[in-house]
């Protein structure tokens, strides 16, 4: 009897484990439960020191790339994509940010690491779109955040 419940018991866990287990649900709910890029009220967020000198640059070597003449080459694409990836682990390892700013500088940072993936493709035309997002979203950083 007791061997009949344990066999019944793992059945059942086996069962409510896989019946009707959709791995993309979870995924769609945490976008869902993104909010969308806004202002503070009226005010724009306070970030820290460190977050807005590691945007500052980020936003000097989009800069400094968008100038060249060859910047919609492959090989400087993908110097762009390199060292934007470097600078946005900077962002994200000396960022101490904490409570709702947080919340919402991640909310305007994620679509462009989102982009930098996107770079790296051999498919140009792509990974020239991504960087020009990349750009645009990099300007709007004064908009959002002091």
């Amino acid at each position: 009897m007791k061997l009949y419940l344990a066999l019944l018991l793992v059945c059942g866990l086996l069962f409510s484990c896989s019946h009707n287990h959709n791995p993309e649900a979870g995924h769609n709910e945490v976008h869902a439960a993104v909010p969308a890029l806004s202002l503070n009220g009226e005010q724009r967020w306070q970030a820290d020191d460190a977050t807005n000198a590691n945007m500052q640059q980020l936003q000097q070597l989009m800069h400094d790339h968008l100038r060249q003449p060859d910047a919609d080459n492959p090989e400087s694409v993908s110097d762009l994509r390199q060292k934007a990836k470097l600078g946005f682990d900077k962002v994200f390892s000396d960022c101490r940010m904490k409570g709702p700013e947080h919340d919402m500088l991640h909310v305007y940072l994620m679509p462009m690491l989102d982009d930098i993936k996107v770079m790296d493709t051999n498919d140009l035309q792509t990974a020239i779109a991504a960087r020009d997002r990349l750009a645009s979203r990099l300007d709007q950083y004064q908009t959002y955040f002091k």
